[in-house]
């Protein structure tokens, strides 16, 4: 709808991303999440679901990194370029905060949420 993108396959749904671009920096912090995630409402509104927390793999490790990032006692996961977001490699953390996942509170994936 109006040139938004749900993503989803086989493991589940992601949902819809809405990006703060002026968060993407060399930081992850708890409070400050890059991207909110929204699930489609039947009536076409969009609910929040879940927050992401991105960080491109160059600029974290232009930072002085030699891990990948952490929070809540998790590692972000790492997508490597040539993904279907035509992002270069980027790590990524997910959390279900206001829909439950079966597939576990970090996982990418939800499949209890549907586009």
């Amino acid at each position: 709808a109006a040139g938004i993108t749900c993503i989803a396959d086989a493991a589940g749904t992601m949902g819809i991303h809405m990006l703060n671009p002026g968060l993407l920096d060399a930081t992850v912090e708890e409070d400050a999440p890059e991207l909110l995630v929204y699930a489609p409402k039947q009536n076409g509104e969009l609910k929040l679901v879940a927050l992401e927390y991105l960080v491109l793999k160059s600029v974290w490790e232009a930072a002085g990194h030699t891990s990948p990032p952490a929070l809540f006692g998790e590692e972000f996961m790492l997508t490597p370029v040539g993904n279907r977001y035509g992002l270069p490699d980027f790590y990524a953390l997910h959390a279900w905060i206001w829909n439950s996942n079966p597939s576990g509170l970090f996982s990418p994936y939800n499949p209890s949420v549907s586009c």
